[in-house]
C-alpha cells in the first residue's frame, strides 16, 4: 500500500519497500483528530472531531454500498461488517465472509478485531474471536476450561486475501470454565488494543486475552482488583504514551486508571490515577469540537454543501493542552471535581447526569469522557486539567419513543493519510 499520490508502482518495488520497512513516516498516524461513537439505535457511527488545518476527515461513508456502525479501529483503519476503510483517504476494501467456525454456532458469536502496524507493513489482519453466548444450555461442556488450548481463531490477511485458521497455545492458567463466562448483564462493550505485535482483548467483562502474533501463544490477564466481585463494572482498554492502559468504572465510583506492567512474566496492572467528575453545571453551547451529525442528514455531509464554506475557512488547529480549559473548584484525586460555570456563555444544565468513558488519547496521558451524552470532555491525568470539547449529542437523539439513548462503543481516531487498506 503506497502513498495515494503515487499512481502505480511495480510489485517488485512494493515488495522491497515492505520487506525493508521503507515506509513514509510523515504519512503515519501520529495525531488524534476525533472520536467515532456508536450510539444505541443509530444506524451509522457519528464522528466527533476537532478542527484542523489539515485535510478534513469525513465521518460519513457514502462510498460504501451499505452503511453501518464501526466495529473496530487500528492505526487509521476502521473495521465494518463487510469492509475495511481508511476514512482519511476515502478508500475501502471488501472483507470476504468468514468461514463457519468449528463450533456449535448457536452457542457462540464472533467479534472482529483489526490489527495493523504501518511502521512495519501496510498489510492488516482481522481476527475473529469467539465469545460464549448461551452456556446455560450447553450442559455437556459447562465444566470445560475457557479459553481452550489450543485456541483456534479465523484470521483474514490483506496480504493473502483469504481467511485462515491460526492456532494459539495458552501460557498459564485458563480464566475459568465455560459456565464462568456467563455475562452479568446484557450489554458489555468489548474493547481491544494492538501494541507492538500483541493484541489485547477485554473478554466478556471477565479478563484480558493477550494474544502474541509472533509466537502463536496467548495469556489470560486478570483485571485490576477494582473489578473483582463487582457487578456492572466496565473496563476499557486503550493505548497511550506508556503502553497499554485500562480505565475501570463501577457505577458512581471514580474512574481508576491503570497501566499494564509487562516487565516480568507476571502481568500486573499498576495504578496511575483516579478521576471523579460530577456531571453538573457544564457549559452547554458551541465548543471547539463538532459532531458531524451523520444520522440526522438525509444524504451527503456538512462540508460538501455550499452553506459550509465559512466553516472551512475558519478552521484552526485546536490546542489539545490549553484551549477551552474549564476552571474547577480544586484538584481532586479520588474525590469529585466540581465545575465552575462560565457565565459569559449562555446555557447550562444541572446534576442528575452520568459520565461515559470515550477512550484514551494515543499520544498523551489524557482520557476522553462524555457527560450525559451532551458534552465531550478531555481530562489530563497528570494535572487534573479538564477541557470542554463541545456538544456531542446527535440531533433529536433520545426523543423517539422506545429508544434508550446510550453509547455502545467509541474509538479515538488517528488518521493515516498514506495507506490504502
Amino acid at each position: 500500500m503506497l502513498p495515494c499520490h503515487i499512481p502505480y508502482v511495480c510489485k517488485t518495488w512494493c515488495t522491497i519497500i515492505d520487506a525493508h520497512n521503507l515506509l513514509r513516516v510523515d504519512l503515519l498516524p501520529w495525531s488524534s483528530c476525533g472520536i467515532f461513537i456508536n450510539f444505541n439505535e443509530l444506524r451509522m457511527s457519528e464522528f466527533f472531531s476537532r478542527p484542523s488545518k489539515g485535510p478534513m476527515v469525513p465521518g460519513n461513508f457514502d462510498y460504501l454500498p451499505c452503511s453501518s456502525c464501526t466495529i473496530d479501529h487500528c492505526n487509521g483503519l476502521l473495521l465494518f461488517h463487510k469492509y475495511v476503510v481508511n476514512p482519511a483517504t476515502r478508500q475501502s476494501a471488501p472483507l470476504p465472509p468468514c468461514p463457519s467456525p468449528n463450533m456449535v454456532v448457536e452457542h457462540f458469536f464472533h467479534m472482529g478485531y483489526l490489527v495493523l502496524d504501518p511502521t512495519l507493513s501496510p498489510h492488516y489482519e482481522v481476527f475473529m474471536i469467539p465469545e460464549i453466548w448461551r452456556p446455560n444450555v450447553w450442559y455437556n461442556t459447562l465444566n470445560s476450561e475457557w479459553p481452550p488450548s489450543p485456541c483456534i481463531l479465523h484470521v483474514f490477511s490483506s496480504r493473502t486475501k483469504v481467511w485462515e485458521e491460526r492456532s494459539f497455545v495458552r501460557e498459564g492458567e485458563a480464566a475459568g470454565n465455560v459456565s464462568d463466562m456467563w455475562l452479568d448483564h446484557p450489554y458489555v462493550p468489548d474493547t481491544s488494543v494492538y501494541c507492538q505485535g500483541v493484541l489485547y482483548v477485554y473478554y466478556q467483562n471477565k479478563f484480558v486475552m493477550r494474544i502474541s502474533l509472533s509466537n502463536g501463544k496467548y495469556q489470560v490477564i486478570k483485571p485490576p482488583l477494582d473489578c473483582e466481585g463487582m457487578a456492572y463494572t466496565n473496563l476499557y482498554l486503550g493505548k497511550s504514551v506508556k503502553g497499554v492502559y485500562c480505565a475501570v468504572h463501577h457505577l458512581a465510583s471514580p474512574f481508576s486508571i491503570y497501566i499494564l506492567d509487562e516487565s516480568s512474566d507476571r502481568m500486573e496492572w499498576v495504578f496511575k490515577d483516579s478521576c471523579s467528575i460530577q456531571p453538573y453545571q457544564i457549559i452547554d453551547g458551541p465548543g471547539p469540537w463538532t459532531l458531524q451529525d451523520i444520522n440526522n442528514r438525509e444524504q451527503g455531509f456538512e462540508y460538501e454543501d455550499g452553506n459550509n464554506e465559512a466553516v472551512v475557512e475558519d478552521r484552526f488547529e485546536w490546542d489539545s493542552d490549553n484551549d477551552n480549559v474549564i476552571k474547577t473548584n480544586s484538584r481532586s484525586s479520588g474525590g469529585y471535581i466540581n465545575f465552575l460555570v462560565d457565565t459569559t456563555r449562555r446555557g447550562r444544565y444541572n446534576s442528575g447526569g452520568y459520565i461515559d468513558f470515550l477512550g484514551f488519547h494515543p499520544y498523551k496521558e489524557v482520557i476522553f469522557l462524555s457527560d450525559t451524552l451532551r458534552r465531550g470532555l478531555a481530562y489530563h491525568l497528570n494535572s487534573s486539567k479538564i477541557q470542554d470539547l463541545g456538544n456531542l449529542r446527535p440531533t433529536n437523539y433520545g426523543t423517539e419513543v422506545g429508544i434508550q439513548p446510550f453509547i455502545q462503543k467509541s474509538f479515538p481516531y488517528t488518521p493515516c493519510m498514506g495507506w490504502f487498506p
